[in-house]
C-alpha cells in the first residue's frame, strides 16, 4: 500500500508538471515532448505511468530534463479521449503514448501521422492499428497483451480453482473493439470445459450492480472480467460487489488481486509500459513505428489471494498454488 501511494504521487507530481515544460522552453528548444494519453487517471494508473518513466530513465530520457511528457488523463470518461488526443496532435508532439486500445482507437480517429507507440492493446490487427505484428506498415507500434489468447487459459485455471464448476459470469463490455469474436472464442472455450458461459454486458459503471444482480439470478458459480478498460478504471467497485455478492473472480491483471481479486492471470503490464519506453527511444532516434514489430508479453502472472480464497471459504488446490508466481496470504 505504501509502495502505491508513493507511485501515486510521483507520477501526479509528472501530471502537475508536464505542461510546465511547452516545447523550446528548456535547452535551447530541442527538448522532445512525448503525448501520453490514457483513460484512466494518475492515481489509479500509478504504477504503469511510473513503469513507463523508469523504462525512460533506463534510456538517458528524463522528464523536465531533456524531455517533456505531456500527460492527458481521460480520469475513466472515454468520451473524452477523441478531445484529448487531437489535444496532443495540435501540440504537435514527436510520439504519442496511447496506453490501451481506447487511447489507440482514440488517436488513430484524428488521422495524425505522428509516431503512435502502445502498451496494452490486445487487438492491435483487428482495431486498424497495424497491418500485422511483424510489419506494422504504418505510424502505429509497440506491445500487444495476447489477451484474446489467454481468455482460455483463464477459464481453464477457474476450473482448476473450482473443479465443480459449471456456469461462468462473464463482464464484457459490447462496445469494447474486439468483443464479439472474444466472446466467440470464450464460449467455445467454456464448452470444451464443461461449463456454460453468461455473458453480463456493461457499458459503464453504473451498470455493475445490475450485471452482479443478474449473475445471482442465473445461480453462476463465478464470474470472468474482460480486459476493458472500463472494468480496470471500475475495479474497485467490481471488487465491491464480489465480496458482498460471495462470488470468486478471474482477473486480467494482478493490479486486481493485489486489490483483494481471488485469481488473475496475464501479461504483466508494468513490464509492458515499462518496455514500451524502448519503442519510444528508438523513434527519437530516428527509426520509424512501420519498422519496429509489435512485440508479445515476455513476463506473465498467476497470481492468487489467498485471504480472498479464505473469506469465500474455499480452498485452492496445492497444484494450482505451485503454479502461482505470487500468492497473497
Amino acid at each position: 500500500m505504501r509502495k502505491n501511494l508513493i507511485a501515486a504521487f510521483v507520477v501526479m507530481a509528472f501530471a502537475i508538471l508536464a505542461p510546465a515544460h511547452p516545447a523550446g522552453a528548456q535547452q535551447g528548444g530541442n527538448m522532445p515532448r512525448i503525448g501520453f494519453l490514457a483513460p484512466g487517471a494518475a492515481e489509479t494508473d500509478a504504477a504503469f505511468a511510473q513503469a513507463f518513466s523508469e523504462g525512460l530513465r533506463e534510456h538517458g530520457w528524463v522528464d523536465g530534463q531533456n524531455i517533456a511528457i505531456e500527460y492527458r488523463w481521460a480520469l475513466g470518461k472515454l468520451d473524452r479521449l477523441p478531445e484529448l488526443a487531437a489535444e496532443l496532435v495540435r501540440l504537435q508532439v514527436e510520439v504519442i503514448f496511447a496506453t490501451n486500445t481506447p487511447a489507440v482507437v482514440a488517436v488513430k480517429k484524428t488521422g495524425t501521422t505522428i509516431p503512435v507507440v502502445f502498451a496494452a492493446v490486445s487487438e492491435p490487427i483487428e482495431i486498424g492499428a497495424v497491418a500485422s505484428l511483424a510489419r506494422p506498415g504504418g505510424n502505429f507500434t509497440g506491445l500487444t497483451t495476447s489477451n484474446r489468447e489467454l481468455m482460455p487459459k483463464r477459464l481453464e485455471l477457474l476450473k482448476e480453482a473450482m473443479t465443480t464448476l459449471t456456469r461462468v459470469g462473464y463482464l464484457a463490455n459490447p462496445t469494447y473493439a474486439v468483443h464479439q469474436p472474444q466472446l466467440q472464442e470464450m464460449q467455445a472455450s467454456a464448452r470444451s470445459l464443461g461449463m456454460e458461459l453468461h455473458p453480463f454486458e456493461v457499458r459503464d459503471g453504473s451498470e455493475l450492480e445490475r450485471a452482479f444482480a443478474g449473475m445471482a439470478v442465473a445461480h453462476v458459480g463465478a464470474f470472468i472480467v474482460q480486459q476493458d478498460h472500463l472494468f480496470v478504471s471500475h475495479r474497485r467497485k467490481i471488487l465491491d460487489l464480489a465480496a458482498q455478492s460471495r462470488l470468486p473472480g478471474m482477473y486480467v491483471g494482478s493490479f486486481y488481486t493485489d486489490d483483494g481479486g481471488l485469481i488473475s492471470y496475464g501479461a504483466h503490464f508494468e513490464d509492458l509500459f515499462r518496455r514500451t519506453a524502448t519503442y519510444v527511444d528508438r523513434i527519437l532516434k530516428g527509426a520509424k513505428p512501420a519498422d519496429l514489430p509489435v512485440e508479445r508479453p515476455i513476463k506473465f502472472e498467476l497470481v492468487i489471494n489467498l485471504k480472498t480464497a479464505k473469506a469465500l471459504g474455499l480452498t485452492m488446490p496445492p497444484t494450482l498454488l505451485f503454479q502461482a508466481d505470487k500468492v497473497i496470504q
